[in-house]
């Protein structure tokens, strides 16, 4: 029996509810690890059976409440940082004075220590821990790995193309290069995507009742040829983080001056209840960028029988790879002037919309079946065994 440690973050963030603090009850409730909440955990939290039954044992731990006594194979949620951020006051701060403290303590008791780099985007990386744990984990990277090596706007493939092509680079454009150290690059694999993330639940109450039961009773609806929405954009343009949020910014604004007088899209921002009804009405669904190329939106598109169209995905690895172009979504240029034209053309052929609304949920279904919890421990296992 191989016994892990994983090491999560807290679920309440007091850089985002400071006022939190001064209740001693919230205190303790922070202190408890919430697999099936925090993070990217709960596909481990839904197949711990399975995985028991392979021979892995698996305990969650919350950062602030560590046991004195740890298992030789220990992961830990780059997330952490998140929490850390209160008292140390920056990401860089946090990983200097806080992780990386803790990943030479937990060296010290472990025979194979783990990093989950959970951030959202294929550029970001935390190359400073690298030197102090035996893999580093992300949810998707970049197929080219010597773009590691070299400086990118905002860290991101997708930002610096657009900062180069659309001349948007200027000097107070917080840009911070970073690199890969070639000798670590045997570190870096591939952990698991959004696509395993906790979809059952529509509301706080849902999440909390869905939290105590791992019986997988997502919702699913029948994809349609005859949906009253034809197409729903439903996010909003951002001033902030101009590279970051360029993308989405010029979609949203060539889909209002194309199609806003039409009743039969829906663009901008909506309520959330809204939003989920506005995707089961709808038979394509627009899933831009955001601070990283995959998106809750893609995989809630997926549940709700809708045609996925995104920008074009195939710079990247992530796991599992739902993204087959033409099949599961139908992919755009990052090309801003590419887009009016082939807007018409992709959203005249609906029975097109109808077959990739169909394969692209049949594609996210498999992996909720006996065969693909058989896949995911699998690639878990992988993942912990030296």
């Amino acid at each position: 029996m191989i016994k892990v440690d994983l090491i999560l973050p807290s679920i309440i963030s007091y850089q985002k509810y400071p006022k939190f603090q001064k209740f001693q009850g919230i205190q303790l409730f922070q202190r408890i690890p919430f697999p099936n909440w925090a993070g990217n955990w709960f596909p481990v939290w839904y197949n711990l059976k399975n995985l028991n039954k392979k021979g892995i044992k698996i305990r969650f731990l919350n950062y602030l409440n560590l046991k004195k006594e740890l298992s030789k194979v220990i992961g830990i949620d780059s997330r952490i940082i998140n929490n850390m951020i209160m008292k140390f006051g920056s990401v860089k701060k946090s990983l200097k004075e806080g992780v990386i403290p803790l990943l030479r303590e937990l060296k010290k008791k472990a025979e194979y220590l783990i990093y989950f780099d959970n951030a959202d985007s294929t550029g970001h990386f935390h190359s400073e821990v690298l030197p102090y744990v035996d893999r580093y984990f992300k949810k998707q990277i970049l197929k080219d790995r010597s773009l590691y090596t070299k400086f990118l706007y905002r860290k991101r493939l997708f930002t610096d193309y657009y900062a180069r092509n659309y001349n948007l680079i200027k000097n107070e454009e917080r840009h911070t290069e970073f690199e890969l150290v070639t000798k670590f690059q045997n570190k870096i694999d591939l952990s698991w995507n959004f696509a395993f993330k906790d979809y059952r639940y529509y509301n706080l109450l849902s999440r909390f009742l869905y939290g105590f039961t791992r019986k997988n009773n997502l919702l699913f609806h029948k994809p349609g040829i005859n949906r009253k929405i034809i197409l729903a954009a439903n996010f909003t343009i951002k001033s902030s983080y101009k590279l970051v949020y360029y993308q989405r910014n010029q979609l949203l604004k060539l889909l209002k001056k194309k199609f806003n007088s039409n009743p039969n899209f829906s663009l901008g921002k909506i309520s959330k209840k809204n939003y989920l009804k506005t995707m089961r009405s709808s038979m394509a669904i627009v899933s831009p960028y955001g601070w990283g190329e995959i998106c809750y939106r893609d995989f809630e598109t997926f549940i709700a029988g809708a045609a996925l169209i995104k920008p074009d995905m195939e710079h990247l690895d992530t796991w599992p790879n739902l993204y087959k172009k033409n099949e599961t979504y139908i992919p755009i240029p990052w090309k801003v002037e590419e887009w009016d034209d082939l807007f018409t053309k992709i959203l005249a052929d609906k029975k097109n919309l109808l077959e990739v609304a169909k394969k692209g949920q049949d594609t996210y279904k498999s992996i909720w079946t006996k065969k693909g919890n058989e896949a995911f421990c699998e690639h878990f296992m992988n993942m912990i065994n030296r």
